[in-house]
């Protein structure tokens, strides 16, 4: 038995070496995502993924490195600015760790492509007892064996006509195209807080907005209350001040409601409980864009070369060309090594008549080549290659349709932002006319010279007009976002 075991250790070094030779030599190429698959993916969920700097475009490494689960949330900071927002966003939003593991699911996947390059190495080993009463001539006997059979089995496919490459191109296609769709998650987060932001703030305005309205709301009714007891003003005048105190009041509710679901938006954004939402710092009088710094065909080409979900498709259709290759070969045969070697070992008695105990171990080895060809398969082979060839061509054509969808959205969102930015300016203009006509009409109305109606007209048209700026200005900022989210631009605080 011992002999046994020292034969079972030497098989063992044996296919020990032929792996290692495996690995030194029966890859094509000096990747080995098999080893460590999520060299590949992206380096951490809050990081886009970025292609390393010795290989071609979309055909790049991650930088090395996993996502830290203990890493904690950003410091805590009084107020959360939007940058602070975005930085808490690309670390607890739930959509982009699932992109990201994803990704890293596709980087695995690819390192189990690369398994059939490799030989493969199998150890049985069976060691038991077995007493068994058999028939003799003219009598019962009783037979008792030890037996030990020790074996090791290894194949390698010799050739396979490019099913093994075909088969790991695809794979790493769909890695690059789940590593782009991850950082194409992270704009997509970082559109959806900017954008929530900025209506939070507009509905932040709105109430301040709000509370004015009724502030001169109040004013306007006090002034109405004092002429109607100098006997410069009718009861109806008095009430119709009461109305429209009473309406700005209610505007004042709605837009503080409003707050409440802007809030609710931007906790959703962010990834976190709305009753946890930190403290947000207002966007206040910082100034907002004043152009966009290039003209809409050279954006729309700048969204060609930096959109990753276009880059993404491309990918995929790389994959469904390595899926034709792989379908083609299945027209060829596989030739295929086996061999096996082990020890057999055992001893065995004899009880009536009594035997001597038989004891022995020998070799068990064999080796061959197989060609494992299916000449016909029901027209199988030649109806994968039409399947495959079709998938391609369906998924060029999309890539087709999303450069036109991406050229559609550029060119919407450009003049959406002019459109945005001649509302706002014009938005200022209505604001200043309006205060004007309101305290001139206020000034007129103590002096007697204007009714209450073209006093509450004036507040009315002033409380618009200020409605129609804090929306205008949201809108700005907004579309701006929108720009850059078409395009693909990547905020700083998610490049690694």
């Amino acid at each position: 038995m011992n002999r046994a075991r020292e034969h079972l250790r030497l098989m063992l070094t044996v296919c020990t070496i032929l792996v290692l030779a495996g690995l030194g030599g029966c890859a094509t190429s000096g990747e080995r995502p098999e080893l460590n698959p999520s060299r590949w993916a992206p380096a951490a969920v809050q990081h886009e993924w970025q292609p390393g700097p010795n290989e071609q475009a979309l055909e790049l490494e991650a930088p090395a490195g996993g996502f830290d689960k203990s890493r904690p949330a950003p410091a805590a900071v009084p107020k959360y600015d939007l940058p602070a927002l975005i930085d808490l966003a690309l670390n607890r939003n739930p959509d982009t760790r699932e992109a990201w593991e994803a990704a890293r699911a596709a980087a695995a996947g690819w390192g189990m492509s690369r398994a059939p390059f490799y030989p493969t190495v199998r150890a049985d080993s069976r060691n038991g007892y077995e007493r068994i009463l058999d028939q003799v001539p003219k009598h019962w006997g009783t037979f008792k064996n030890w037996s030990s059979s020790d074996l090791l089995t290894l194949n390698y496919d010799l050739a396979d006509f490019g099913r093994r490459d075909a088969a790991a191109r695809s794979a790493r296609e769909q890695l690059l195209a789940a590593n782009l769709h991850f950082n194409r998650k992270i704009q997509e987060v970082v559109f959806a807080v900017e954008k929530s932001f900025y209506l939070l703030d507009a509905e932040r305005a709105n109430v301040a907005a709000a509370q004015a309205i009724v502030r001169l709301a109040t004013t306007d009714r006090m002034a109405v209350e004092k002429s109607r007891a100098a006997g410069l003003a009718t009861k109806p005048d008095v009430l119709l001040a009461r109305q429209r105190e009473a309406r700005a009041r209610y505007e004042l509710e709605t837009a503080e409601l409003g707050v409440s679901d802007a809030q609710a938006n931007l906790a959703l954004a962010l990834g976190v409980r709305v009753d946890t939402l930190p403290e947000i710092e207002s966007f206040g009088g910082q100034t907002v864009p004043a152009t966009l710094g290039g003209a809409v065909d050279g954006l729309i080409d700048l969204a060609m070369h930096e959109r990753p979900d276009l880059a993404a498709k491309v990918a995929a259709l790389r994959s469904n060309d390595a899926a034709v290759d792989l379908a083609r070969a299945s027209l060829y045969p596989t030739v295929e090594l086996s061999s096996y070697y082990g020890i057999h070992a055992f001893n065995y008695t004899l009880s009536n008549p009594p035997t001597p105990q038989f004891t022995a171990m020998a070799p068990e080895y064999a080796a061959s080549v197989a060609v494992r060809w299916d000449a016909f398969a029901g027209f199988e082979h030649v109806n994968s290659i039409e399947r495959a060839e079709a998938d391609r061509e369906a998924s060029r054509a999309q890539v087709y349709r999303y450069q036109l969808d991406i050229a559609d959205q550029v060119w919407r969102a450009y003049y959406a932002f002019a459109t945005a930015l001649k509302k706002y300016q014009y938005a200022q203009a209505l604001l200043r006319a309006s205060q004007s006509a309101y305290d001139s009409n206020f000034g007129s109305f103590k002096r007697g010279l204007a009714t209450i109606v073209d006093l509450l007209s004036a507040e009315r048209d002033l409380a618009d007009a200020k409605y129609t700026m804090v929306g205008s200005r949201a809108d700005l900022l907004i579309s701006a976002a929108a720009v850059a989210y078409a395009t693909g631009a990547i905020p700083p605080q998610a490049r690694p």
